[in-house]
């Protein structure tokens, strides 16, 4: 059943980014602080006050080193491949971004599956975050493209392909943690260095230089969805 539930949710994230990839750039902008904070909320919610504990609880204090460890990844790969530098619209390589997308997606099918590991709740609540937080960074993705000369089609196609690799990081994950030992206590703290990360080191500062108060409540909202719903 839960690999049932995690193909729902890799399937959804990849359509959300697809189609994220055709709305107005308008609309992106009234809305793109609600559903950062919102996203950041849930994220950081569900990484340490849902993940955590039960992490703890399979892998004792081993967890915080895979937690440490996997923000360390995150911010080696991220540092590599300047993806920070790519969302401010400076000329880029397509295939070096579009690898960079593919190993974030990587991670969210990896977070996703982790989470459904601790409840079906959690996973759907933590799929909500990662397709909300998706969206704007693929309508990034896909104006970048095109300005390196990309027609739509060839856009949207490489977008779709890498899209795949959230279904390579699910599988993979459910995979280890049925049939390693002890291995969904590392698989959770991944899980939960990953959502720590992307809150802390991605979306909060995103939202510290909007300064908009939505995003605060919606931070909140997302916190208490995760937190508040039983």
């Amino acid at each position: 059943m839960i690999w049932l539930w995690v193909a729902i949710a890799v399937v959804l994230d990849g359509a959300a980014g697809l189609t994220g990839a055709l709305l107005p750039e308008r609309w992106l902008e009234r809305y793109r602080a609600p559903m950062l904070g919102f996203a950041a909320g849930a994220l950081l919610a569900s990484g340490l006050v849902e993940i955590l504990p039960d992490a703890v609880a399979r892998s004792g204090a081993r967890t915080i080193a895979w937690v440490l460890g996997a923000m360390a990844v995150l911010g080696g790969v991220e540092w590599a491949s300047k993806r920070r530098g790519h969302h401010r619209d400076r000329p880029v390589v397509p295939l070096a971004l579009l690898g960079s997308d593919a190993l974030h997606n990587i991670s969210d099918g990896m977070a996703i599956a982790a989470a459904f590991l601790v409840s079906p709740r959690l996973g759907v609540m933590t799929s909500a975050a990662v397709i909300v937080h998706e969206v704007p960074e693929e309508i990034a993705d896909y104006a970048l493209l095109r300005i390196t000369g990309m027609t739509k089609r060839r856009a949207l196609a490489a977008l779709a392909v890498v899209q795949l690799t959230a279904g390579v990081g699910a599988a993979a994950t459910l995979l280890a943690s049925s049939q390693i030992a002890h291995a969904e206590g590392v698989i959770l703290s991944i899980a939960c260095g990953t959502f720590v990360y992307i809150a802390i080191i991605d979306l909060i500062p995103e939202l510290i230089r909007m300064r908009e108060r939505s995003a605060l409540l919606a931070v909140l909202i997302g916190a208490v969805a995760v937190i508040g719903i039983p």
